[in-house]
């Protein structure tokens, strides 16, 4: 007699991650890896299609042109799915940077603008704004309450003046995950551009920029879409899209890209307008085999294994009696969770457990944890002996 397969909440099923372990994560044969919030191991696939792609140059060179673009426009297609936009709306970047650069540089600022951000975002997202200065526009960092940036606070700052709220999907630090179809909904009625860095959230957590009221996200896919340096995707919406001016321009950036021999300044009427030359091809043919993974396995079901992860790192920490740092109540938290263990030094820490083949990072003053899927509660259980071990020789 069969068993009872138990779906989640949701009605989704749970992953069987062993054979995605066996077959994609053979970092998992040494490392207890736990730092998808900073650079990830990409999966054997992502691997092999980058390799595949290096092979296919060194025999034929451009003998095959048109395979590269193959690529490309099927990954534009997966990460566009992924965010739930249309592909005449996903541009390639290098990096988030990139994308929040572009957004900073080519949005039609007034003297006298402001925008608002946070006082706890990762710097790519505060560099950008902080230059507009030069420009005559205030970038105003919101300062964080216990670690929250609460929206409350966020559309306090804004004024007449205020043009674009910058904000990550997630803090970098704690976990913490704002509020983004709300703070998409205030945009919407101020009309304020509304600018995510989704670095820290796209591959693990659900994310629709139609319906939280997305204009312009960006991220690399070096985290949690389980790629390669140096490739990511930006979207902007057709709806502002004439509105934000590229500041990049190159070939690739014309309508008639193709016909090199005519010269016809008449920009692509989508998104790849922002892409001014030819691509990291190598690099965009793995991360077009890890959003293929992520795709397959499905980032609800993924988000749904991740928060049972972060749980038992949360109940295991605070039986430890460490401090958790990141926020408890389920609507607020993301595939991170940083703790820290009294009287220890961080960074000391972080060095005996990289000893121990564990990977994580020291961040607000503790120890931050960002499992993926593929890990498991064993995992999570022998991380806490090692630490608990490298406690007692520090």
């Amino acid at each position: 007699m069969g068993g009872i397969t138990r779906r989640l909440p949701g009605g989704h099923l749970p992953i069987d991650v062993e054979p995605i372990r066996r077959t994609e994560f053979p970092v998992t044969k040494r490392l207890i890896y736990l730092n998808h919030a900073g650079v990830s191991p990409i999966p054997s696939r992502a691997a092999e299609a980058g390799a595949q792609l290096l092979y296919l140059f060194r025999d034929e060179g451009a003998y095959q042109l048109r395979k590269w673009l193959e690529i490309s426009e099927e990954a534009r297609g997966r990460f566009a799915r992924m965010i739930g936009a249309s592909l005449d709306e996903v541009a390639f970047v290098k990096n988030t940077s990139e994308g929040l650069s572009f957004i900073a540089a080519g949005f039609p600022w007034r003297e006298g603008d402001n925008l608002v951000t946070s006082n706890v975002e990762f710097p790519a997202n505060v560099y950008p704004w902080m230059r507009l200065r030069s420009r005559n526009v205030e970038a105003r960092l919101v300062a964080a309450r216990e670690g929250r940036v609460r929206k409350e606070d966020l559309f306090a700052a804004c004024d007449g003046k205020t043009r674009m709220i910058a904000l990550s999907s997630v803090e970098f630090a704690n976990g913490y995950r704002n509020d983004l179809p709300g703070i998409g909904e205030f945009c919407q009625k101020k009309g304020i551009f509304f600018c995510v860095d989704a670095i820290q959230s796209l591959g693990v957590l659900p994310m629709d920029v139609k319906s939280y009221g997305i204009d312009s996200l960006s991220a690399d896919g070096h985290k949690w879409l389980l790629s390669p340096e140096g490739v990511g995707g930006f979207y902007i919406s057709k709806d502002v899209m004439e509105m934000v001016e590229p500041v990049e321009l190159g070939w690739h950036s014309i309508r008639n890209r193709f016909d090199f021999e005519n010269y016809d300044f008449t920009l692509s009427p989508d998104a790849r307008r922002f892409e001014p030359g030819s691509f990291n091809t190598v690099g965009l043919a793995a991360f077009n085999a890890s959003l293929d993974l992520l795709l397959s396995v499905g980032v609800d079901r993924i988000w749904e294994r991740v928060r049972r992860l972060t749980e038992g790192v949360i109940e295991a920490a605070l039986q430890a009696g460490y401090e958790v740092l990141s926020p408890r109540h389920p609507e607020d938290r993301s595939g991170i969770v940083t703790f820290r263990v009294p009287g220890a030094d961080p960074q000391a820490l972080w060095k005996e457990l990289l000893a121990g083949n564990v990977v994580c990072s020291p961040r607000a003053g503790g120890i931050r944890v960002s499992p993926h899927f593929y890990n498991t509660p064993g995992e999570i259980a022998r991380f806490f002996e090692i630490l608990n071990e490298a406690i007692v020789r520090l």
